[in-house]
């Protein structure tokens, strides 16, 4: 877009909402209490976004908060069901499960190389995630969920530079509960979780949580020969356990101990065709059935594999939280955390029933975290200060394996593809070597990368009340980081195409010698490493401007540090480089917003202004045969954001509203090898996205009787890094509801639910199908399902 374009539609942009936002401060104001109002508060949230507690009226900056009650009656298990809950938050997913990424405001890390840390970020009781990817568990009894927008590394850290997920779990209790969730629906989905809780001993509580669910395939798969026996894909089976205990030994002392563990057996993920290119016809040369689609029918689910896509995953982890008050204003905190996440996953890498090269499921294909973390913190409060610090230990390894495996098809495809159709043998002639031996089945490729990081961090956070009504909070921490990594590449077959193709040099060198195939990485291994520093923080300014209405500004500076693509990189002249490393991230962000409560907490609005800028944004893009790592220079993130609630008590009526407007944009610079990106959107950021949704319920013959409609709207916004037009997603709407008879006491609920009622069909990602000029495929989303959930509790 255009400069001016922006400015004028952000101008637009904020005088609407200056208007919105006036409007409603001015009938707040101006209007008693209506008729029908009730003498009964709404309780206000309590957050902990500047790690202490706080209500989130008073908390100077943006932040989405989602609840327990709200998670169950949008029948949210993970946090990509988050989305129809909060506005500008998009979660996605591409290959597989390990690939997935979280934006807030139009921004986030492309997920699909484990070498780049996210930029918005994921902390679940405390304990900061290695990837997005590595926070996709089912998250079990849950108190909240807080989304906070804009640079968060001053307190959590030097990857959320963009925004964090913190999720907090329900603690323990000393008053005994149980429930019994049995969930069953539409494509043959199932969900079994049980919840206990209660006192252990006069001092300590505990609780269990065990979850089980699944559901069929949604992908119809084409499987040609095989090996592939599995004829649906992006199927759901998991089961998970996450345990506690609450120790309060006296008055001064609490201990938390959480346990958990997840394990997915699954298949992820095939690609829906949404266009095709010339050399779709090659592809049904060599495939016993149709290869590839024939006809372009997205909403078919028709996919076309012949290999293996199993996906095997485990998720574990310990921690420790400890609170001991030291005095009647002083508390301290430590967080002691291991956690592992180990992926394997097959993969057709053609995305066709012809068997051309692919991933085995064994293991030579996935990434495994190994983490430690320490926190300590001290925080303390005068009448005039609240202050903090703390120091922040962590340790990360990062095992990737890589692997790419000719298939028989492999070398007859290069063939007709180099020939333009015409000479099945034309790899033969390019290399020298006899018809079937440039390329052998069964060799290939076989990468490792061993990546340790050590982090260590000294933050503070001080608030000084200036006044009743002013107080001024100043956040800084300081980072250092050490990185080493270690890549060890192979070629089963020594890259023997390459090296011939590049010695009688008549044609296709460029072709046959991918990465993969290239015999300049035959048993390399090198070494990398680096050290840096970063100081990020924040400084904000609240103003308690009325008893019902608070006014912030804030300045941000996040930062992410430098890293190194995990993958093969090769220069012009096919030799290996290196060098993979790209720069640190850092951003800088600008808010100003407002929170109003009104009518005793049933009337709520919080709205906010933000200008973000990056440098160096980390930026990872698929080319069709591999990944590419770039820094680009400059990406812009500015808009307005509303969110607002109102709570009838009397008639049991909730009802609520989010709206993002965002302009997130590259700059002038032109980018090497990503020329469609200068001036451009940037991927997945729509330009609006609004959720809303009603709650209502009523007594009705000794049941109560609850309804609940929640939709999410985007504008239309690109699904790809490069900016290719054909990767689009035009503006839809989802829309998930549920219909609840439950008891008074809540023993007993029949909930009636659906999700994606109707029936939108919507790209995840758009990607160009490897080696296939013209044909693009696609990651859909979840189809319309319908369902029965019984909960039994006592």
């Amino acid at each position: 877009m255009h400069s001016k374009t922006f400015k004028a539609s952000l101008g637009s942009a904020r005088a609407l909402t200056a208007t919105a936002i006036t409007s409603v401060v001015a009938m707040a104001g101006a209007y008693a209490v209506p008729a029908y109002a009730d003498t009964e508060d709404v309780t206000e949230v309590v957050v902990t976004a500047q790690k202490r507690a706080e209500p989130l009226a008073t908390t100077p900056l943006s932040v989405a908060v989602v609840t327990g009650d709200q998670l169950r009656q949008a029948g949210a298990h993970d946090l990509k069901d988050l989305q129809s809950l909060t506005p500008s938050l998009i979660i996605t997913s591409t290959a597989n499960e390990a690939q997935t990424t979280a934006r807030l405001r139009g921004i986030g890390t492309v997920g699909d190389n484990p070498g780049l840390e996210s930029s918005v970020g994921v902390v679940i009781d405390g304990v900061v995630r290695a990837r997005t990817a590595t926070a996709m568990s089912d998250l079990g009894e849950v108190d909240r969920v807080e989304i906070l927008k804009g640079p968060q590394s001053g307190l959590f850290g030097k990857g959320a530079s963009a925004g964090l997920i913190q999720v907090v779990t329900k603690a323990p209790e000393m008053a005994p509960r149980q429930t019994l969730e049995l969930t069953a629906g539409e494509h043959g989905t199932l969900g079994v979780s049980g919840y206990a809780a209660g006192p252990l001993s006069d001092t300590v509580a505990g609780s269990l949580n065990l979850t089980y669910r699944s559901r069929e395939g949604q992908y119809k798969v084409h499987t040609g020969n095989g090996p592939r026996s599995d004829a649906r894909d992006n199927d759901q089976n998991y089961y998970s356990v996450r345990g506690q205990l609450l120790f309060t030994p006296n008055d001064t002392v609490t201990v938390r101990v959480i346990g958990d563990y997840t394990k997915r057996d699954e298949n992820c993920c095939a690609g829906v065709a949404v266009a095709k290119g010339a050399t779709s016809a090659y592809i049904d040369l060599l495939a016993p059935d149709s290869g590839v689609a024939q006809m372009i029918n997205i909403e078919g689910r028709e996919v076309w594999s012949n290999r293996s896509t199993a996906q095997s995953l485990t998720d574990t982890g310990l921690s420790v939280e400890t609170v001991v008050r030291l005095s009647d204003t002083i508390d301290l905190t430590s967080i002691t955390a291991a956690r592992h996440w180990d992926h394997t996953n097959g993969y057709d890498a053609d995305f066709s029933s012809a068997d051309i090269y692919y991933r085995e499921p064994d293991g030579a294909f996935g990434n495994r975290f190994d983490t430690l973390s320490q926190e300590l913190r001290v925080a303390g409060r005068t009448t005039v200060f609240d202050w903090m610090v703390g120091l922040y230990l962590s340790s990360e390894d990062l095992e990737r394996h890589d692997q790419y495996i000719y298939g028989s098809a492999f070398e007859p495809y290069l063939g007709l593809l180099l020939s333009g159709g015409a000479n099945i043998n034309r790899v033969s002639q390019l290399t020298g070597r006899p018809v079937g031996q440039s390329f052998v089945a069964g060799e290939g490729m076989n990468d490792v990368y061993n990546q340790k990081e050590r982090n260590i961090a000294l933050f503070t956070d001080n608030s000084w009340h200036v006044t009743q009504a002013v107080t001024a909070t100043l956040s800084l921490r300081v980072n250092k980081q050490d990185q080493t990594l270690i890549s060890r590449h192979t070629n089963s077959d020594s890259g023997v195409a390459c090296a011939a193709a590049q010695t009688l040099n008549i044609g296709g060198v460029g072709t046959i010698c991918q990465s993969f195939a290239n015999p300049a990485f035959n048993a390399l291994s090198y070494g990398q490493s680096h050290e840096e520093e970063a100081t990020t923080g924040s400084f904000r300014v609240k103003w308690q401007t009325l008893p019902s209405l608070m006014t912030y500004a804030s300045y941000a500076r996040g930062w992410k540090g430098a890293g190194y693509n995990l993958d093969r990189e090769q220069t012009a002249a096919f030799a290996a480089d290196t060098d993979t490393a790209f720069a640190a991230e850092t951003s800088e962000s600008y808010e100003i917003g407002l929170k109003g409560r009104w009518w005793r907490g049933r009337l709520a609005l919080d709205a906010a202004v933000f200008d973000q800028a990056f440098e160096d944004f980390q930026l990872n893009t698929f080319l069709g045969t591999s990944f590419l790592v770039k820094s680009i220079p400059e990406l812009k993130s500015r808009g307005v954001e509303l969110e607002t609630r109102y709570s009838i008590p009397s008639l049991g009526l909730k009802l609520w509203g989010g709206a993002t407007f965002a302009e997130a944009q590259f700059g002038p610079q032109v980018v090497v090898g990503l020329p469609a990106l200068t001036d451009r959107r940037a991927a997945f950021a729509p330009k609006w996205s609004v959720t809303s949704g009603v709650d209502y319920q009523r007594e009705v013959a000794n049941w109560t009787l609850r309804a609940n409609l929640t939709a999410r709207y985007n504008s239309a916004y690109n699904t790809g890094s490069d900016l290719a037009a054909i990767k689009i997603q035009d503006a839809f709407t989802l829309l998930n509801g549920r219909l609840s008879l439950l008891r008074p006491d809540d023993s007993v609920a029949v909930e009636l639910w659906g999700q994606n009622l109707t029936d939108e069909t919507y790209y995840q990602v758009v990607f160009g199908a490897p080696f296939q000029s013209g044909t693009f495929n696609a990651f859909l989303s979840q189809p319309r399902t319908i369902g029965l959930t019984v909960r039994l509790k006592r």
